[in-house]
């Protein structure tokens, strides 16, 4: 039978977790324990090996050093460790992730899906909540705005978030489909966007800042959609 180690210092919350994960976990046994320490001091050390260790850092992951990480890992070498938090910036996450956590899990999140997050660490993955990343993504870039893109550029931006293909755009615009991908790759890189959605996503603050969206709400450069 797979091993879940267990590992918080609260008395309290400690037992209701193992209870909790006892019973979510029936194809596992549950072991809990206080600390690193008292894990390294029991018997079920010397024999048993963990599947996966869930580690609950209650001073919060911004404390937990690396090399408190480390130690932890060499005891278990090779095996997933999840770590648990109240509270975390993405920074942290990151630097966690990098120390070499297989996943990290707010309390904040739902019992179920914490659940489902730790089944698919110990399948092989890495888990860290979308909200999260996407929150450091969004506050380490700097977006660029209208401004920063050619008048042909903005059309392009129009028509994509119009909802045009490359074909379309080509027609419309008079250009080529290579100089339409050429000018999406350009845009991109401008935007520090990753792909034609969010592009679209940004269309009608860009259209705004320059000035080209009409009060309904239309951009009015742009005919509609042509039938291809």
């Amino acid at each position: 039978m797979s091993i879940i180690l267990l590992i918080e210092k609260r008395l309290f919350l400690r037992n209701c977790l193992h209870d909790c994960f006892d019973r979510s976990y029936p194809e596992h046994e549950i072991f809990a324990f206080g600390s690193i320490a008292e894990w390294c001091n029991s018997v079920e050390k010397k024999t048993l090996k963990p599947a996966v260790v869930i580690y609950f850092a209650a001073t919060g992951i911004g404390l937990m050093m690396k090399s408190e990480f480390e130690r932890l890992e060499g005891l278990v070498p090779n095996t997933p460790i999840v770590v648990v938090s109240d509270t975390a910036s993405s920074d942290e996450i990151a630097r966690i992730i990098g120390y070499g956590a297989r996943g990290y899990v707010p309390t904040s999140m739902p019992y179920h899906l914490a659940v489902e997050a730790v089944r698919f660490v110990e399948a092989g993955g890495t888990f860290v909540p979308a909200g999260n990343m996407l929150a450091s993504r969004d506050r380490h870039r700097k977006p660029a705005g209208a401004s920063a893109l050619t008048e042909r550029q903005m059309k392009v931006v129009e028509a994509v978030g119009r909802g045009f293909a490359n074909k379309q755009i080509a027609y419309k615009l008079k250009m080529s489909e290579n100089t339409v991908k050429v000018h999406l790759r350009h845009i991109m890189r401008k935007l520090k966007v990753r792909n034609r959605t969010e592009i679209a996503i940004m269309t009608r603050r860009l259209l705004d800042e320059a000035g080209e969206l009409q009060p309904s709400g239309r951009a009015g450069k742009l005919q509609d959609r042509p039938s291809l």
